[in-house]
C-alpha cells in the first residue's frame, strides 16, 4: 500500500524530500478539501485563513482558521476533524525546518502540527493565530513582499468565499483582513 501512495504522491514528496519546498503548500483548497470542511462549520464562522501541509505518517494536513475555532485535517482520505475553540488552544510554534514551515499548537495537552507549509502562507496564518492564542514568535521569520501578501489575501478570500455558510449574503461575509 505504501507503494501506492509514493505512486500517487510521489513528485510532491520527492520534491519536498529532496528540495524541501511543499509545491502544494501555497495553493488555493481543493473541492474535496471545500466538501470536507464545511460540514463542520458552523453558521456564525467566517473563514479567516488556512495553512496547508503534511501531517506525519498521515499525509496531507489542513489547519483552517475561523472566527471562533482552529479546524485541524490529517489527511484528505479522512472524514475527521479536529475542532478547537479559540479558549482551547496554547502555545503555538511556527519554525523554519529542513522541509518549509512547521506550526505547532497544543490543545488540552495534545500537541497537533503540520509541516512542509509554504513561507507566506504559514507567516500570514500563525499571525492571524497570534492575535487569539499565546504564540512564540516565529523562527527564521520569512521576510514578505506585497505580492506575497497580496497572493496570501486571494488564497483566504477565496477559501472564506467557497466556504461561507448559504444563509449569509455576499454582504455579510467577512473580508480578509490584511
Amino acid at each position: 500500500m505504501a507503494w501506492l501512495d509514493f505512486l500517487k504522491n510521489g513528485n510532491e514528496l520527492s520534491e519536498l524530500l529532496i528540495e524541501g519546498n511543499n509545491p502544494y503548500g501555497a495553493s488555493l483548497l481543493k473541492s474535496i478539501d471545500v466538501d470536507q470542511m464545511k460540514k463542520h462549520l458552523e453558521p456564525a464562522e467566517n473563514v479567516q485563513a488556512y495553512v496547508l501541509g503534511r501531517v506525519a505518517m498521515a499525509g496531507r494536513g489542513l489547519w483552517l482558521l475561523t472566527n471562533q475555532r482552529l479546524l485541524i485535517s490529517e489527511g484528505e482520505n479522512s472524514p475527521q476533524v479536529h475542532a478547537f475553540h479559540v479558549g482551547q488552544l496554547s502555545h503555538g510554534e511556527c519554525v523554519k525546518g529542513k522541509y518549509g514551515y512547521t506550526l505547532r499548537i497544543t490543545s488540552e495537552g495534545k500537541r497537533f502540527s503540520v509541516y512542509g507549509a509554504s513561507a507566506q502562507m504559514a507567516a500570514v496564518f500563525y499571525q492571524q493565530l497570534g492575535q487569539r492564542v499565546d504564540c512564540a514568535a516565529i523562527e527564521k521569520a520569512p521576510s514578505l513582499d506585497a505580492d506575497d501578501v497580496a497572493q496570501v489575501q486571494h488564497h483566504f478570500s477565496d477559501a472564506a468565499s467557497r466556504l461561507a455558510h448559504p444563509s449569509l449574503s455576499a454582504a455579510q461575509s467577512p473580508a480578509v483582513a490584511a
